[in-house]
């Protein structure tokens, strides 16, 4: 079992880090190693609003970390089943037991769409991955990820502005948090593309 959380998430991250700089390539304009540290950030962020065991703050950030690496060794389709395989991968020497790596794994998953999360590390995750649905970021993040796509060969018709609303409109944030820090600005996005799809 681990009991050396800070050290191991250290080292996580020195890992996860590596991993971007030697794969990543110039394609992944939106699912690149800023978007990962981002949703780090945000983890930090959302579960500091939370009391939470040590054990579920390392499944999380543990995540966080781990949640796009599968873009590093594949297509866009089932990329968080890759990311479960990189992160198992990875604590096979570490050993935390099983019942941590499961967890890790179900976070992962849970930023699958349509997001079902249901621990709180996973509600936390899930809006950790979306926090720039409610900011201002949001148009830029949009733009990039539409060129990762299309650099990517995935088809992108011109009705991305209609599929973008639809997406923010089904869209929900999971904790309390986000959804009282979030919500204004998501609903704020949503009339920008409304009003950009009618022009």
């Amino acid at each position: 079992m681990i009991t050396e959380f800070p050290e191991v998430l250290q080292d996580v991250q020195r890992h996860v880090e590596a991993l971007f700089n030697k794969f990543q390539s110039a394609e992944l304009l939106y699912h690149n190693l800023e978007h990962t540290q981002k949703v780090v950030q945000r983890c930090k962020e959302i579960s500091s609003a939370y009391v939470m065991a040590e054990t579920d703050i390392f499944i999380l950030m543990a995540a966080a970390w781990f949640h796009d690496t599968g873009h590093l060794f594949g297509t866009l389709l089932n990329h968080e089943e890759k990311s479960v395989e990189v992160m198992k991968d990875y604590f096979k020497e570490k050993k935390p037991g099983e019942a941590i790596t499961d967890a890790i794994a179900a976070c992962i998953m849970a930023t699958k769409i349509p997001a079902r999360p249901k621990s709180l590390p996973e509600k936390m995750i899930c809006d950790a991955d979306t926090y720039h649905l409610g900011t201002a970021d949001f148009i830029h993040t949009d733009e990039r990820l539409k060129k990762e796509l299309q650099l990517r060969d995935y088809s992108v018709t011109k009705a991305w502005d209609s599929n973008t609303l639809n997406m923010l409109v089904e869209h929900k944030y999971f904790t309390v948090y986000c959804r009282e820090l979030l919500n204004k600005g998501k609903q704020e996005n949503i009339a920008i593309i409304m009003k950009r799809r009618s022009n």
